[in-house]
């Protein structure tokens, strides 16, 4: 319902964070022996120092340090390879589990009794309520006024500098950040000066400001009772830095005069915004100096930016050595370093130089010394962290390039991705010397005897490095034809990296090859045969295959086809045969019963009504599709309009071979709908069916056409009341964009002085998150079921760029058939870049979302871990127990992945293991290859994608009679005293309704 989550069954709001020093954080321990990931994975950055201060603050004895800056940098780097190394080795190993003789006689004594009692034990399901979402509303003008007159201007001396860093450094939110960073925060901190009985928070209001003690006491009350004290160096209010929520204790003032460091969230995420933002523009740009990265993708870039590591060196200390081994590219962001070869001084690199770009594709040891002259940052990537999260370099960069060529060419640029990509994967690359005759006449070769270069055997190539010459052969001048020797080269074109050859030879795949190829310095070519050609395209030739690529592309504007299987769209492709009709031949007549589907694949023909010419069509429109579905005479007369007309066509009869059950009946059912014209006078109330934070949902009925439909209506005074109106107006947006069969459908929206109105298709079957209840723990086939289309559905909105931003199984119901619909677009945004707003239900959110440097689609894919592990294990993974948002977020980002004992589905476990990744660079989904990733997974291995987008899978539940959120109350059959049914026009921003 509404903005952010707002849902029929609402969670009971768990008890608020108790205000305490930073110091007393819990630290979780692991007693279970279940496979873990290390809690420092979510301080990504962070640098020993800071970590040494966090300690402090904390009463603990700091980590031992190294001692110099030099020392501490290189056990950085250290630190966050051994984290990414964690991150991706742990995700190979096999759980462990909770084991003993006592484990065992129980295993034994109760084994009728495992499938409940494991479930229960670990936490169970039945226990979580259902979750609402955060929504934001500054609403702490109260405790801001009171502060106010408590501030005052201070220079921040050193020793001020220390205390402020050490408790940033400790703060949740910073803990990912490095030591420049919780400086750059610190400047945001400002000076509250109190005297005794000053009261600095109250209990029940809601706070914005985070505290560190500067001098004197304050006490902590509960109801008035004071259960503890803060004193200098100690902080509180840190739940206050990620979300406005009432306060649950009073601080007050305690000696004669206290003082307080502090910083409003507006302020201080702000801050991290822009410092952030500032951060990711400023390497990009850097990497974008890099010749060496010009051929791959602004994605790509992007990607490899979010990975970046931050370095610093002091004056005088080495960067990389002679003759070590190199895995790392460097980029220069400040100061300078000397290259030296052998002791011999040979340049200075400055700001954007870059080096060690060879040691991300080969082996080599360095081949120079690089030693900063000054204090010089630098950002870094190694060839591991690369690899992992966009692939191996020099195959993604040749990739890139072939990709590149082929959607150049005459012949290939009309090929979707997938065939695409299985042309460039069967490519042979070979290498050649200067000057060198690569190709001849006849596809002659002077590489190789090898039978690879048979006769007609290469139909096209690519450059992928180097230079070649191609030449074409003519008569000499003045000369008599007797043989080869009359015929001389003559060069037409130079092609260089990054350019193709042989359109010519891929349209007529039997005409000889009769050019020469020389390569002009050491060249590396990509060679497609005819062979490799032909295998990829299924043994079809190549107009075959255009003409195929055709139809698909026409067919996939057309809802009743777009969301066919493979399977049934080759079968129906296939089944399409050609049909020619001659001028002013009628190709339907109107008034008949329709039967079959057309395509123009050449010429033009004439819409006719009556004795009335509307309008024409040409190639590659398409018309009476609605014949395949509906016995419905046609409503106009098509007849041929050009000298000749050939049509593709397809008949009903073997359309409904191909598209039978299930997917038949929800075409069906989405053409009736579609076609109907609805207005708001002809809706009639049937029931309550939700209810939420802006309203109800309601059952309603079509009155002309009996067609049901859900109508949501929102209080417009609910959505001012708590600012949302950019949100509604987001979400209309989104659902008006959207169109996928495992998404909620928007008919249209109405408006009233009182409500704004969602009518959406009608969804029968209650919400996952109750029939993940009936069903108990979910086994292998029905975690698949609802994950696979959790990801397809979610996938559809990453290609539009849309975040969801709030997945969770109360946000997916079960239409009649026990297939999924998500719903509820109140958090979802169009992102532009990286947000860095917290949005969404708290166990579900990522820990990019919670720390506040800016997240992007990733967030959405963690999410997945989240469900799949409740599917499965039954409890959450992080923060099930937790009392307070605050426990829920540590737990997030520091807690220890678990795994009960009765989970023993290894492939499971590991998908789970690479969802739950805190580093969302690396997260399974969130590398270059996207969600082809995750759907390639081994515990998708006997799973059938195209059978489930074709609903010809049995859903793990079947839902009996209609399931909603909320029975009929009393009067649910009327509308609601202020739901008045006249529209009017008299408004501002929400006029789109």
């Amino acid at each position: 319902m509404g903005a952010c989550g707002s849902k029929a069954q609402q969670q009971t709001r768990s008890p608020e964070p108790k205000e305490q020093p930073a110091a007393e954080a819990n630290k979780s321990t692991d007693q279970s022996g279940a496979a873990v990931y290390p809690a420092e994975a979510a301080q990504v950055e962070r640098k020993t120092s800071c970590s040494s201060a966090a300690a402090a603050n904390k009463g603990e004895m700091p980590t031992a340090s190294t001692g110099t800056p030099e020392a501490q940098q290189q056990l950085d780097q250290q630190q966050r390879e051994q984290r990414m190394q964690q991150e991706s080795k742990v995700a190979s190993q096999p759980p462990h589990h909770v084991e003993g003789a006592a484990c065992a006689a129980f295993v034994l004594l109760f084994l009728p009794l495992l499938p409940f009692c494991q479930w229960a034990a670990f936490g169970g399901r039945g226990e979580r309520k259902a979750q609402k979402a955060i929504m934001h509303k500054d609403d702490s003008q109260a405790e801001d006024a009171r502060l106010l007159g408590h501030l005052e201007k201070r220079e921040k001396t050193p020793s001020d500098l220390v205390l402020i860093r050490s408790s940033l450094g400790s703060n949740l939110v910073c803990s990912s950040l490095n030591e420049a960073e919780v400086d750059a925060l610190a400047n945001a901190v400002e000076y509250f000066a109190f005297k005794a009985g000053d009261v600095v928070t109250q209990q029940g209001e809601s706070g914005s400001y985070f505290f560190i003690v500067h001098s004197g006491e304050f006490e902590v009350l509960v109801n008035d009772k004071v259960v503890n004290k803060v004193m200098t160096g100690q902080a509180f209010g840190e739940i206050a830095l990620i979300h406005n929520t009432a306060r649950t204790a009073t601080i007050r003032t305690h000696t004669p005069e206290a003082a307080l460091w502090g910083v409003q969230r507006q302020v201080f995420r702000e801050a991290l915004k822009q410092l952030s933002s500032r951060n990711f523009a400023e390497n990009r740009q850097f990497l974008a100096s890099v010749k060496f990265f010009e051929m791959l993708t602004e994605a790509q870039k992007n990607v490899i930016t979010n990975a970046l590591v931050v370095q610093s060196f002091q004056g005088g200390q080495p960067i990389v050595q002679e003759g070590e081994k190199g895995d790392v590219l460097y980029i220069l962001k400040s100061g300078k370093a000397l290259v030296s070869i052998k002791g011999k001084e040979i340049r200075v690199l400055q700001r954007g130089d870059y080096f060690g770009e060879r040691a991300l594709l080969y082996d080599e040891p360095r081949s120079a010394t690089i030693t900063a002259q000054e204090p010089t940052v630098c950002v870094s990537i190694g060839r591991d962290l690369l690899d992992r999260v966009l692939g191996n370099l020099q195959h993604v960069l040749f990739r890139n390039i072939m990709l590149e060529a082929l959607q150049q060419s005459k012949v290939f640029a009309s090929f979707p991705a997938d065939q695409l990509g299985n042309l460039i994967e069967s490519v042979v690359v070979k290498d050649y010397p200067e000057n060198y005759t690569i190709l001849d006449r006849e596809n002659r070769t002077k590489a190789s005897a090898s039978a690879f270069f048979s006769a007609q055997g290469v139909r096209f190539f690519f450059v992928l490095e180097g230079e070649v010459s191609v030449f074409s052969y003519a008569e000499k001048a003045g000369g008599a034809r007797s043989g080869e020797q009359d015929l001389e080269a003559h060069l037409i074109e130079t092609l260089k990296r990054g350019q193709a050859f042989g359109d010519e030879y891929v349209l007529a795949p039997n005409k000889a090859f009769e050019h020469c190829v020389k390569s002009n310095g050491p060249t590396k070519l990509a060679l497609l045969t005819a062979s490799a050609l032909t295998a990829t395209l299924g043994g079809h030739n190549i107009d075959e295959t255009l003409d195929y690529n055709n139809k698909l592309a026409i067919t996939k504007k057309m809802y009743i086809f777009r969301y066919l299987s493979e399977q049934q769209t080759q079968t129906l492709i296939r089944a399409f045969k050609t049909v020619r009709y001659t001028h002013g031949e009628a190709i339907i007549r109107e008034g008949e019963i329709g039967s079959r589907f057309f395509i123009i694949k050449l010429g033009e023909v004439a819409i006719i009504k009556g004795d009335k010419r509307v309008r024409t069509l040409g190639r590659h429109d398409y018309f009476g599709e609605r014949a395949l579905l509906h016995d419905e005479r046609r409503s106009a007369t098509v007849a041929a309009n050009s000298a000749e007309v050939d049509l593709w066509v397809v008949d009903k009869d073997v359309f409904l071979q191909i598209v039978r059950g299930p997917m038949l009946t929800h075409l069906e059912e989405r053409i009736r709908m579609q076609d109907t014209k609805v207005e708001f006078k002809d809706l009639q109330v049937v029931r309550v069916v939700g209810r939420g934070t802006f309203g109800t949902v309601k059952l309603v009925q079509h009155i002309p056409t009996k067609i049901r439909y859900a109508l949501k209506c929102v209080s417009r005074r609910s959505v001012v009341a708590l600012s949302q109106q950019d949100h509604i107006r987001l979400e209309r947006e989104i659902m008006a964009e959207n169109d996928h069969p495992f998404i909620i459908r928007l008919v249209r929206t109405f408006r009233d002085k009182e409500f704004l109105y969602f009518l959406t298709e009608l969804v029968t079957g209650g919400e996952l998150y109750d029939a993940i209840r009936k069903l108990g723990l979910l086994g292998r086939y029905q975690a698949q079921f609802y994950l696979a289309s959790i990801v397809l559905a979610i996938e559809y909105l990453h290609e539009r760029n849309i975040a969801y931003r709030d997945l969770k199984p109360e946000n997916i119901l079960l239409d009649s058939q026990g297939y999924v619909k998500l719903i509820d677009f109140g958090c979802a945004k169009k992102m532009q870049g990286r947000a860095y707003t917290l949005v969404g239900t708290p166990h579900y959110m990522a820990p990019e979302v919670i720390l506040g440097k800016g997240y992007t689609l990733t967030a959405d894919t963690w999410a997945f871990g989240v469900c799949l592990y409740e599917f499965m294990c039954g409890p959450l993974p992080f923060g099930n127990d937790a009392e307070d948002q605050l426990e829920i977020f540590r737990d997030i980002l520091a807690g220890k992945l678990m795994f009960p004992h009765y989970v023993t589905d290894q492939d499971a476990i590991n998908l789970m293991k690479r969802l739950l990744c805190r580093l969302p660079e690396v997260r399974i989904g969130c590398s270059i290859n996207g969600y082809k990733d995750i759907k390639e997974h081994a515990f998708f291995s006997d799973f059938d994608w195209d059978r489930l987008a074709g609903r010809d899978l049995s859903p793990p539940l079947l839902p009996k009679g209609e399931t909603y959120a909320e029975d009929a109350e009393e009067g649910g059959l009327e509308l609601e005293e202020d739901e008045g049914l006249e529209l009017e026009d008299e408004y501002d921003w929400d006029k789109d309704f």
